[in-house]
């Protein structure tokens, strides 16, 4: 009974030890920008709250020192932190419009091409339409139509 719980405890952390190598080397880039959203996110609701408790506290005090002392108190690489996260995520949205972007003219472009390639095939054909009804029309005039027969 033990040795078959102890196989499962090394199976499982044999496993994890696998998806966190994975995770590591970036081949799971789904959970890794998951995990960069999601502490930006917190961050964003920690520096709301930081707000929320320092505007508190000047409602609380006549003077205001304590606002001064709580807004002092907030750590200023933690901040920057947060700056270069909302950064980071507005030039991946801006990466991702272009990209978008780029594709949807290059589509357009391809649609363009297309339909010109289109419409000289239609063109063509209409020639071929008038050449092949011109000469049927003269083949009925003239009834006399000769046949050579390249076995004679």
């Amino acid at each position: 009974m033990n040795t078959n719980k102890v196989a499962y405890w090394i199976a499982l952390g044999a496993l994890a030890l696998g998806l966190a190598s994975e995770y590591q080397h970036g081949n799971f880039a789904s959970l890794h920008r998951l995990a960069d959203r999601s502490g930006s996110i917190v961050c964003k609701i920690a520096t709301h709250a930081q707000r929320t408790l320092a505007f508190a506290s000047v409602l609380m005090s006549r003077d205001g020192t304590s606002a001064r002392n709580l807004v002092a108190s907030i750590d200023e690489a933690n901040t920057a932190r947060v700056q270069g996260e909302i950064q980071r995520d507005q030039a991946r949205v801006q990466a991702t419009l272009v990209r978008d972007q780029i594709r949807d003219q290059a589509r357009a472009r391809a649609d363009i091409l297309r339909a010109q390639a289109d419409m000289r095939r239609a063109e063509i054909e209409q020639v071929r339409w008038s050449v092949r009804s011109q000469n049927g029309s003269a083949a009925t005039r003239n009834r006399s139509v000769t046949i050579a027969c390249p076995k004679m």
